[in-house]
This record gives C-alpha cells, sequence and structure tokens, in this order.
C-alpha cells in the first residue's frame, strides 16, 4: 500500500479525533437545532410558512442519529444525511433565513461525514451554492445583488475550506504522531525482551561453565579413582573373585558415570552449543500456522532440510526479518498470495519473500521504522536488504546474509514467532 493509500485509510472519519468527541458534537447540534426551532417558533410569520420549516427540522432531527453512527461512517449514510441537511438549510433561507443558525453546525459537519478532504471540499461548495442561490430567489435583485451573493458565498466557502483543511493537517500530524510513538515503543519492548534474553543466556552458560568446572570435573575424578582402585585391588589379589569391596567401587563408579551423564546433559542444555539452523528452521515454520490465523493471504514456505551452522544472532536477525515483512504484508499490501523462501547457496543464506499485494514507490513513499529496523539488524550481522516493489505489482523483500561473518554480539536464543 501506498503512503498516500494509507493516508487516506487513516483519515477515515471513524479513526480521526472528530470521533473522540463526538458525543458533544452530537449534543451541539441538538442544542443548534433547538435554537433554530424556537427562533422560528417565536418568528412574526403565519403559520403556514412555519409548518415547512418545521417539519424539515424535525426529520433532521430524526434521522441524524440513524445515518451519523460510528459503524455507519463508511457506508453512504452520511453522505445521504449531508445532502438532507443541505437541502434543510437551502430551505431555510429560501424561507427568509429565520433558523439560519443551524448553519454554525452544518459547515463543521460537512467536514465531519464526508469522509476525505475531497468530499469535505465538494460538501461544502454544494452547500455555499445553495445558499446564494437561495437568499437571490428570495430577496430578489432589489434587495441583495448578484455580485453581493457571488462574494458572499466565495467568502463563505473559502473561510470555511481553509479551518477544514487546517484541521484536516492537525489530524493528520497527530495520528502520524502517534504512529511514531507506537512504533517507538514497540521497538523498545522488542529491545527489552533481546536484552532479557541475552541476559538469561549469558546465565545459562555461566552455570553451565560451573557445572563443567566443578561437578563434572569432580565426578570424572571420582571414575578415574575407582578404576585405578579396582586395577590394584585385582593386582593385589588375582584369580579371586569379585571381593565385596570391589562390588562397592563398581557401584561408586556406575553411580559417578551415571551422575557424569546428567551434568553433560545439563552443560548441553544451558550451554552454547554449535547451532545447526534447527531452531530457525522451526520458528520459521510456526510462522506459516499465525499467518493462518488470520483472515486474506496464503503463506507457502519452502525451507531447506537442513541448514549450515549460524549463531544465535544470525538466526534472531533472518526470523525477525521474516516477520516484520510478514507483518507488512498483513497490514500494508491486501495480497492474496505470499510466498517465503529460505536457501543457503554459496556459503551465504538468502530470505526472499514475494507477495501480489497493492505495491509501491520505494522512491516517493515513506520508509517506516519496520523497515529500517530490519536493514539495522541484518547490516550487524554483515548482511543486505533488498527491496523491490511498483504499484500493482506486488513487493519482494530479500535478505542475504554471509555466512562466513560472524557478529560480535553476545549471542541471544531465537524466539518464537
Amino acid at each position: 500500500m501506498s503512503a498516500r493509500q494509507d493516508r487516506a485509510e487513516r483519515m477515515r472519519p471513524d479513526r480521526s479525533v472528530w470521533v473522540g468527541g463526538m458525543k458533544w458534537w452530537h449534543a451541539a447540534f441538538y442544542v443548534v437545532l433547538t435554537t433554530a426551532v424556537l427562533i422560528i417558533v417565536g418568528y412574526d410569520g403565519s403559520g403556514i410558512e412555519k409548518i415547512p420549516m418545521l417539519l424539515a427540522l424535525a426529520g433532521l432531527g430524526v434521522v441524524y442519529p440513524f445515518l451519523t453512527r460510528h459503524r455507519n461512517l463508511r457506508t453512504w449514510k452520511p453522505k445521504a444525511y449531508l445532502v438532507l441537511l443541505t437541502a434543510v438549510v437551502i430551505l431555510l433561507v429560501s424561507q427568509g433565513g429565520v433558523g439560519m443558525v443551524i448553519l454554525f453546525v452544518a459547515f463543521p459537519q460537512m467536514w465531519m461525514f464526508a469522509g476525505t478532504a475531497r468530499g469535505g471540499v465538494a460538501f461544502t461548495a454544494i452547500l455555499c451554492i445553495g445558499v446564494g442561490a437561495a437568499q437571490l430567489q428570495f430577496w430578489n435583485e432589489s434587495e441583495i445583488s448578484l455580485s453581493g451573493a457571488v462574494v458572499q458565498a466565495a467568502t463563505t466557502f473559502v473561510a470555511s475550506t481553509m479551518l477544514g483543511l487546517w484541521i484536516y493537517k492537525i489530524i493528520a500530524q497527530s495520528e502520524d504522531r502517534g504512529e511514531l510513538l507506537a512504533e517507538l515503543e514497540a521497538a523498545r519492548t522488542e529491545l527489552t525482551a533481546s536484552y532479557r534474553e541475552q541476559g538469561a543466556m549469558a546465565e545459562r552458560e555461566r552455570i553451565s561453565r560451573e557445572i563443567h568446572d566443578t561437578l563434572a570435573q569432580g565426578f570424572t575424578s571420582i571414575i578415574m579413582l575407582t578404576e585405578a582402585a579396582q586395577a590394584q585391588l585385582r593386582k593385589e589379589s588375582p584369580g579371586s573373585g569379585a571381593t565385596a569391596l570391589e562390588q562397592q567401587l563398581q557401584g561408586i563408579q556406575s553411580t559417578a558415570r551415571s551422575s557424569l551423564q546428567e551434568a553433560r546433559s545439563l552443560i548441553a542444555a544451558t550451554g552454547p552449543a554449535p547451532l545447526q539452523g534447527a531452531d530457525l528452521l522451526d520458528a520459521l515454520a510456526r510462522l506459516e500456522e499465525s499467518f493462518a490465523d488470520d483472515p486474506g493471504a496464503d503463506l507457502v514456505l519452502t525451507l531447506p532440510g537442513s541448514l549450515p551452522p549460524l549463531s544465535s544472532v544470525q538466526q534472531i536477525a533472518i526470523l525477525r526479518t521474516a516477520q516484520e515483512a510478514l507483518n507488512n504484508v498483513r497490514r500494508h499490501s491486501s495480497a492474496e498470495h505470499v510466498t517465503l523462501r529460505l536457501e543457503a547457496p554459496d556459503r551465504r543464506l538468502t530470505l526472499l519473500i514475494h507477495d501480489d499485494g497493492d505495491g509501491f514507490d520505494p522512491g516517493t513513499a515513506t520508509h517506516g521504522f519496520g523497515l529500517e529496523g530490519m536493514a539495522a539488524r541484518l547490516d550487524e550481522i554483515g548482511a543486505r536488504l533488498d527491496l523491490q516493489s511498483a504499484p500493482g505489482e506486488g513487493t519482494t523483500v530479500s535478505a542475504t546474509v554471509p555466512l562466513d561473518l560472524h557478529p560480535q554480539r553476545q549471542p541471544a536464543q531465537v524466539g518464537n514467532a
């Protein structure tokens, strides 16, 4: 999805700051509507002239809560309300301008319910033209000139449009700041989790070294001493059967061997054992399961049966790149098919993710924190991130990791998707 399309989506009425104070706008609308009714009732005119205006205002007040509900903001109903509002305002103006106080809410609502800036400009222009035409019809040329009506309508249109566009700009800036803060918070959370994993791994390595240097070495010494004692016993008593002392020595040796095996198992479980890529392949395979939980695109994985030895940092960088790329597909691409391929030719590891979604122009779109984070993470392990995309042609993200480079950072375990 392009930056412009993404902005249009974020600027929809149901996601703008209008919604936060919508209940106050509803209250203000009915206050102004009631004021207009009271003005018409107290107007010195015939009852026949008042009835159409009162019925129009009553109808507007009745349909307002049904056509402007939050869940209906993406449908045709808000537009239908604006058409009805314009017609009521023109009616009030054509009857002498009684109740024109409703214009105080009419112009803001043109921008609230139009959905886009262009829609707000269009409905504002229609309202200004309708009001100007109604004024000419009621007052005739003797009381208001054509040029005066045109100047009044143009002035009103320009003022309302400038205010509406300014408000839209403020909303866009506020939402951009909100998204930036959310991305920074997500990055901080990820960094905290990474440091926690690194600390846990460092502690496990320390424990494994302590076990190796104390318990394992002690059990090895016990085994060697019992073997030496058994050899000395057989030398001093040749040809005799197994004595009770020798049986006890065999029991000690068996217990020591069993304890040594347990110690070695603990060292293997907590120490920095050589990584063969199995953890990475398992984590990537789980991405397919998590991706299938979301409706939309289908993910097809192509993974090798095994991988060359990889450090934990390399595995984490590759996995996080795949996760972020698939997350971008979910959020922006509207794709139907996604492929993820991992291969290791010529002492380099290549991760390729392609989708058939909307695509965008990398030269004009603003890259978010996700792409920059992927590039920075891969740069730490000497890898390269490539991005290919075009509007309507999908997006391809590829990461190339040279296997002869080894990062110097503290290794960390690969997390789940």
